[in-house]
């Protein structure tokens, strides 16, 4: 399936022809000839159908297709910095080492 470049974005929908009617299996909102490509390469043996999207289909669709926020590593490894650092000071307390070695 082409679609021309200035007809973006389109939603394309997977149908199951049966008899009489035909059921809808999928959709998805797409943005470029690739994600059609791809989308229709899923569905392959099915009906596929283009329209456009009202505005509450793209409203939902741009919620989804950002991309997710990136965690940052540096608070894993702090983390685990942290809970290493408890983990030997409650050891030096409970073998008594802390006690010895700071007068306390």
């Amino acid at each position: 399936m082409v679609i021309q470049p200035g007809e973006f974005p389109v939603v394309v929908q997977a149908y199951q022809p049966s008899g009489s009617e035909d059921l809808f299996v999928a959709e998805q909102v797409v943005y470029n000839q690739a994600e059609a490509d791809v989308f229709t390469s899923r569905h392959t043996g099915l009906l596929i159908k283009a329209r456009k999207p009202n505005a509450s289909e793209l409203q939902t669709a741009t919620n989804y297709h950002a991309p997710a926020p990136r965690r940052s590593r540096g608070i894993g490894a702090g983390f685990i910095i942290v809970l290493l650092l408890i983990a030997l000071i409650v050891a030096g307390f409970a073998t008594g080492w802390i006690q010895r070695n700071l007068d306390i």
